[in-house]
């Protein structure tokens, strides 16, 4: 009977619903072109399309067709480039290594990635009636994901993504910002969060997944 380990997916999170901050000046050396909400929400969509990147990554499995998910048995170590569409224009790219390890007598196993995130005109819907928000890597950012099974259930997924990149605002607003997040996915409780700062504003995300 051919048995698999849960796939190592990024779920696309485009639709988090984050509380509405409210919009207040910006504090303590904050990008004073873009406010705490605006930041919010602005961390929420770049987070998104980075899921997206990163969605339909397999994890170890018991059964490997073309070799993608990795070896049979023991490590391997491929290297990719994966390129994708932002809602409203532009791409974002990462190109790195997966390094994938599984023991199907244990069905336990792990992969983790590594990264670099670079964004080309990617573009999105800014805060509500802000018009949009267009990102271009500056230079990039380096991203790191790491999961675990155990007896063919997964672990908690933990991806960080640091670095800088340019944007601008359909509405004329432009800067430069530091990104410092990091993203956990727990299966078992299906809760992800976002945690960190974007243009130097605390983030803070906390959202349940439907099973």
């Amino acid at each position: 009977m051919r048995r698999s380990f849960p796939r190592f997916a990024f779920p696309a999170v485009a639709a988090l619903a984050l509380a509405a901050c409210d919009g207040a000046s910006p504090t303590g050396g904050a990008d004073a072109s873009m406010d705490r909400a605006q930041a919010q929400a602005a961390a929420s969509a770049w987070d998104a399309v980075g899921a997206q990147v990163m969605d339909g990554f397999a994890g170890p499995s018991f059964s490997v067709s073309g070799g993608e998910a990795g070896p049979a048995h023991g490590t391997a170590t491929m290297e990719f480039t994966r390129t994708r569409q932002c809602p409203m224009g532009g791409t974002a790219t990462l190109q790195g290594t997966r390094v994938v390890q599984r023991d199907p007598a244990t069905r336990s196993g792990s992969i983790q990635v590594t990264a670099t995130r670079t964004d080309a005109a990617c573009t999105m819907n800014a805060r509500r009636g802000e018009g949009t928000l267009s990102i271009t890597g500056a230079p990039s950012v380096a991203l790191s994901a790491s999961q675990t099974w155990t007896d063919g259930q997964p672990g908690t997924r933990v991806t960080t993504q640091k670095g800088s990149f340019s944007w601008q605002r359909s509405t004329g607003q432009s800067g430069t910002c530091t990104v410092d997040l990091t993203a956990t996915f727990t299966p078992a409780t299906h809760t992800y969060t976002l945690n960190g700062t974007f243009c130097n504003h605390a983030v803070s995300v906390t959202r349940t997944h439907a099973p």
